[in-house]
């Protein structure tokens, strides 16, 4: 899943529909991108918004595409850092876990959080 960072939230024209829309987006805040429908406007980005969880609300919403800027996880230095305590039993079953997949414990972890972060009904605020 990609994620964005919200850049700009003004109110805006959403051409032929003739009305003007209020973004329910917060300027800073990521959020996940949305997968394009077909007859989706190629200047118009899906993703869903605060609204996520709301009736409709999942296929997500388009947005003007320049409210936005692409967040790269891979390739970026972290500015932040999580400690995780566990208990030794959870530390071996996860040590067991790595070795089978023949990956390290931290890799194993930041999988197991990617592929959670990826389900929309999971989404943090």
């Amino acid at each position: 899943m990609r994620y964005v960072k919200c850049v700009y939230n003004e109110v805006y024209f959403k051409g032929d529909w003739g009305g003007t829309y209020e973004p329910d987006l917060i300027v800073g805040k990521v959020y996940p991108v949305a997968p394009p429908l077909p007859n989706d406007d190629p200047f118009m980005l899906r993703v869903y918004d605060g609204s996520y969880g709301q009736a409709g609300s999942e296929i997500g919403y388009l947005y003007p595409r320049d409210y936005f800027e692409p967040v790269y996880p891979n390739g970026q230095q972290a500015t932040e850092s999580i400690t995780v305590h566990l208990d030794e039993y959870t530390k071996g079953v996860l040590h067991a876990q790595a070795i089978l997949a023949q990956k390290s414990v931290s890799a194993l972890v930041r999988q197991w959080i990617e592929e959670r972060l990826d389900e929309p009904e999971r989404v943090l605020e």
